[in-house]
């Protein structure tokens, strides 16, 4: 685990440091919070689907069309208010702006975490895979 925070910390220093109030500091750990928290991108997936936004997942996972967005509300609701709660008290945001903020990253997140179109190669995609695509779309 060790290993995993210290590229963890790599990644925040990188988009300005865990004391900076950055918009994009906030939204790359609290990201990679929400990761964590699911035991990885795979397991987020499922929680999301089970959440009833199936059909957004699809569009994510596939690489035949573009990802279909989701509003704040439609996230909050899939993730359940445990994990926004979890998340607003940690980086001090309030349930909505949290909830916002992570509709618009978790698309291309899970776009990425899935480049031939199946939600299993999602399964092998952790953390360290995570501050890599946060760091080349914040990078840019």
């Amino acid at each position: 685990m060790a290993l995993m925070d210290s590229l963890l910390n790599a990644a925040a220093q990188a988009l300005g440091g865990k004391d900076g109030i950055g918009a994009q500091n906030s939204l790359t750990d609290m990201a990679m919070d929400l990761v964590k928290q699911h035991g990885g991108v795979g397991n987020l997936i499922s929680q999301l689907q089970q959440g009833g936004l199936g059909d957004a997942i699809s569009s994510w996972v596939s690489n035949q069309s573009g990802n279909m967005p989701v509003s704040g509300s439609q996230l909050q609701q899939a993730l359940g208010s445990d994990t926004v709660n979890q998340l607003t008290q940690k980086f001090g945001v309030d349930a909505g702006q949290a909830s916002e903020m992570l509709a618009k990253i978790l698309p291309n997140l899970v776009d990425h975490a899935t480049p031939n179109g199946s939600a299993q190669d999602a399964d092998g995609f952790g953390l360290d895979d995570v501050a890599s695509m946060l760091l080349k779309n914040f990078m840019k």
